[in-house]
């Protein structure tokens, strides 16, 4: 592995070379609460299954968005390899997924699904 004092030399060399940096931790994303709830929204409306979708998938979805949107929260030639959001926007997204219960949006959907598999057994979230 390089030493600090090696990648300052190796970059004095080659000021246009670009140095990423990889990251396995769960990510921030950027969106206030309003843009938030919309976006789960369009992704559980859009989802015309009837087995509906799973937390997992609905945050693997708004990271995926985020990415699109630039609204990660990155360092600079950062490459993000966790798939998972960062645990106080999965409190943000739950507290989402609770107002959209209560406004009569979507429901909650209990009980396996066969075409779930690994996914089975996760609560589900289906629009109303």
């Amino acid at each position: 592995m390089l030493q600090h004092s090696e990648i300052a030399y190796i970059c004095a060399i080659n000021p246009n070379m670009n140095i990423m940096n990889y990251d396995a931790n769960p990510v921030h994303v950027l969106y206030d609460n309003e843009s938030l709830k919309h976006i789960v929204q369009v992704i559980i409306e859009r989802n015309d299954s009837p087995s509906g979708t799973t937390f997992v998938n609905l945050c693997y979805q708004i990271r995926q968005q985020a990415i699109r949107d630039r609204a990660l929260a990155d360092l600079e030639n950062t490459v993000y390899t966790s798939d998972e959001l960062a645990p106080e926007d999965q409190v943000r997204v739950s507290r989402v997924l609770w107002e959209l219960i209560w406004e009569h949006k979507i429901h909650l959907l209990f009980g396996r699904s066969p075409l779930l598999g690994l996914s089975n057994g996760e609560d589900r979230f289906v629009k109303f």
